[in-house]
């Protein structure tokens, strides 16, 4: 089986964000609902890190792919739903080739839809 996506949940500071690698087009991107210089100082690191763990797994220098700073996706106007958004931003890359983040942009109005979803598919779905 082939895997073309890496997705790097990161908490830094009681913030998450996402890291994606794509390795068809070996590029990292970035995902984050309340954008700061400082959540994105940590990405070579973990870039780092992950290549340093393995090895021995990927073909692919990823230290060598850069870092594209994913703009325009949706953004949280609080300090408590970055989770989530990391969440649904891993849901929506993963269904989407190319995603069109113009018709995702209104996540934080739709929230307690998608807590209450997160909840349901925790509790109630059965993992084979």
């Amino acid at each position: 089986m082939s895997v073309n996506l890496i997705l790097v949940p990161i908490i830094k500071e009681k913030h998450w964000t996402l890291l994606v690698g794509n390795k068809s087009k070996k590029l990292w991107q970035s995902f984050d609902s309340l954008p700061k210089a400082t959540h994105k100082a940590i990405l070579p690191k973990v870039i780092s890190h992950l290549y340093e763990e393995t090895k021995n797994i990927f073909n692919d220098d990823l230290m060598k792919w850069p870092i594209k700073l994913i703009t325009n996706v949706p953004t949280q106007d609080n300090s408590v739903d970055c989770g989530l958004f990391v969440c649904k931003y891993m849901e929506t890359v993963i269904q989407h080739e190319s995603v069109q983040w113009d018709v995702h942009k209104n996540w934080q109005s739709s929230m307690t839809l998608f807590k209450a979803e997160f909840a349901y598919a925790l509790l109630c779905t059965n993992i084979h």
